[in-house]
């Protein structure tokens, strides 16, 4: 059925250009980007769209898009899976519970928060079955404990739903009636997440492809997303949340999601259960791969092939020997050498900062000015060197001030690969200078001194009396924004109380809509049953004349079997027992809207005899708009036959001189 509507793949896989069509409108119209997700799951979810508003194929369906935006919505809204569940797949709740949990609160070092994301939460459950798991292994150190856990989705709608951390019994089939007692409690005819739970859980929408990863995570849980994806969509995601964990961060994929590149960029910690961790000696070995790469290429093209690491590492001794120290990065600021020294100035090893960016590990010296600024300059060729200037304090001992130079490094035929940094301590000299300057100054300000005391004390003066006026007005806007912040929390929680009534209402109405559901189809049912058995042959056409019901009766009077008239033009049915005449004016009459009825219509019988049948045709007309036709063909040659002997006895005076004897 769905190779008849058409919008499938060619045979050679080839792309159908009505749905990429489609993909890129429902980017245009409602910044939805599907246009790397598979293309199967798709393709299944716009058929349904298909069949549920009666379009027979996909450029029907694509001009009923641009008639209805709203249809869009719909469309997206079927896009998106959203089979959740609390506690869903046992195995692995039970490997975070016992394994990765407890672990994590070991590693935890004092008063750093702890952070989970749970990415593609749906309406809610998994954030809160982490939640509950968090809170039994702390247990009372959850009010001590700074925890968040943030649950995002890119559906609003679900997002909205979670939030209200209200759910139906139903819902909660599978959870441990112990775990039920203790986390929940009864609320506006459903079940509610205790506040302790719902205050560690933040929703928000989030676009795992457009939009920017929550950073410095802990735990990441992104179950049953990643198969809808190719494999160029997981790669790039799986590469954001690398960068959003910390350093021994967790994943966890959904069990059906074994990717490759999973286990290339992170430890595998349980496989089978697809739970990997953020290993930073795998990302410091990624990193000095991709050094191989930018500075062994040039010696492998000089020496033919052969001296590709020994080139590179003749590099890497010479830049680790200097006592300058020296940083080495890729062309978008990822750390790619940090010699010795470097690891000295700023006590960080190679391994603790290979691959990450040379501008998030916020290192004092560096300031913004130098990584941004002065680094595009050089990276844009804009300047062939630039110099910078900056302050790293020490625990012990005076600041050292230290100058940055910035040089690109050039690969050949591909221009510029990566940036080098250069520091030095020029703390003795500016030392120097500093103290000719202040020597200088000391003495052209000494006499300017005395002259100042006397403005800068009334000037004091004026600043303090300005200053305690500006705390008065300070204070009075904090009152009145008390009283408003009050005024808002009031009016929130009255809407609160309100969503909660239509909620009621809504689990009501939806009851009664289940309940006519059901009367519905019995009644269909019963009605269907009727039809079928009555003696009448009763056949039903759709507004192209197209078979839709052929009872037992028309079987048995009309000569064809069921499985063979039903799905075929009537009007193209050789049937014996209608006459081409009689077809031609039923036809005319249903094109015209009319009905029709023929009395005494002369049929040949299944016998071979000639018998006679009444005929009727009457069009299903709802709201002027035709929906088909009902036929019904009844036999009639008893009744003609006796009527004809009852003609015959009259016209014989049989029946008077049987009354006389009488």
């Amino acid at each position: 059925m769905a190779k008849a509507r058409g919008g499938r793949s060619g045979k050679d896989g080839a792309p159908d250009p009505i749905v990429e069509n489609v993909l890129e409108r429902i980017h245009a119209v409602r910044n939805f980007d599907f246009r790397n997700y598979k293309r199967g799951a798709l393709q299944r979810r716009l058929e349904r769209r298909m069949s549920a508003r009666h379009c027979a194929s996909m450029s029907d369906y694509a001009a009923l898009l641009e008639r209805e935006p709203a249809e869009f919505d719909a469309l997206i809204a079927s896009m998106l899976i959203k089979v959740t569940g609390f506690f869903r797949d046992p195995e692995t709740w039970d490997a975070l519970s016992r394994k990765v949990i407890p672990r994590l609160l070991a590693d935890k070092p004092a008063g750093e928060d702890i952070r989970i994301w749970c990415a593609g939460c749906a309406t809610g459950e998994e954030a809160f079955s982490i939640a509950i798991l968090l809170a039994e292994a702390l247990g009372p150190a959850l009010q001590n404990q700074q925890v968040k856990i943030f649950g995002t989705d890119v559906d609003e709608q679900a997002i909205a739903f979670a939030r209200r951390g209200v759910y139906l019994r139903s819902q909660l089939e599978g959870v441990a009636p112990a775990t039920v007692k203790k986390w929940f409690v009864e609320e506006g005819g459903g079940v509610a997440l205790r506040k302790e739970i719902r205050r560690a859980v933040v929703f928000g929408v989030n676009n795992l492809v457009a939009d920017a990863p929550i950073s410095r995570l802990d735990l990441l849980l992104c179950r049953n997303v990643f198969i809808y994806m190719d494999g160029e969509l997981q790669n790039r995601v799986l590469t954001r949340f690398h960068y959003a964990l910390r350093r021994n961060g967790v994943l966890v994929l959904g069990k059906s999601e074994l990717i490759p590149f999973a286990a290339k960029l992170f430890e595998p910690l349980d496989l089978q259960r697809r739970i990997y961790r953020k290993d930073g000696r795998r990302e410091a070995a990624l990193a000095r791969e991709h050094m191989v790469s930018l500075l062994g290429q040039d010696r492998v093209a000089q020496n033919g092939g052969d001296d590709s690491e020994g080139g590179d590492q003749f590099h890497r001794n010479v830049v680790r020997s200097l006592q300058t120290p020296v940083i080495a990065t890729s062309a978008d600021g990822t750390i790619l050498l940090w010699n010795p020294a470097a690891a000295a100035l700023w006590g960080k090893d190679e391994s603790e900062v290979a691959g990450k960016k040379l501008a998030s590990l916020g290192l004092p010296g560096l300031s913004g000015d130098v990584l941004i600024e002065k680094t595009r300059a050089v990276r844009e060729g804009r300047s062939a060197v630039e110099h910078g200037a900056g302050m790293l304090n020490r625990q012990q001992g005076e600041p050292l001030q230290l100058e940055v130079e910035i040089t690109p490094m050039h690969e050949a035929g591909r221009g510029v690969s990566g940036m080098l940094y250069r520091i030095r301590d020029v703390t003795a000299m500016a030392g120097l200078e500093a103290e000719l300057r202040k020597s200088t100054v000391e003495r052209e300000s000494t006499l300017q001194e005395l002259q100042t005391i006397n403005q800068e004390l009334q000037s004091a003066n004026e600043e303090l009396e300005t200053t305690n006026e500006e705390l008065q007005s300070a204070n009075e806007e904090l009152q009145t924004t008390n009283e408003e912040l009050q005024s808002t929390n009031e009016e929130l929680e009255t809407t609160n109380e309100e969503l909660q009534s239509t909620n009621v209402e809504l689990d009501a109405t939806n009851r009664e809509l289940a309940h006519r559901t059901e009367e519905m189809n019995e009644l269909t049912f019963v009605q269907r049953i009727t039809i079928r058995t009555l003696s009448v042959a009763v056949v039903v056409l759709d507004r192209a004349g197209k078979v839709e019901l052929w009872n037992l009766a028309a079987e048995r009077l009309l000569g064809i079997p069921e499985d063979e008239a039903v799905g075929q033009n009537f009007w193209t049915l050789n049937i014996p027992a209608l006459g081409r005449g009689t077809l031609q004016k039923m036809r005319k009459a249903m094109t015209e809207n009319a009905p029709l009825r023929a009395e005494q219509v002369p049929y040949e019988l299944p016998n071979g005899a000639e018998g006679r049948a009444s005929v009727a045709a009457v069009p299903i007309v709802d709201e002027g708009s035709v929906l088909g036709s009902v036929i019904s063909f009844e036999d009639a040659t008893r009744v003609a036959t006796l009527t004809a002997e009852l003609a015959t006895l009259k016209a014989n005076g049989g029946i008077n001189g049987k009354r006389s004897r009488r």
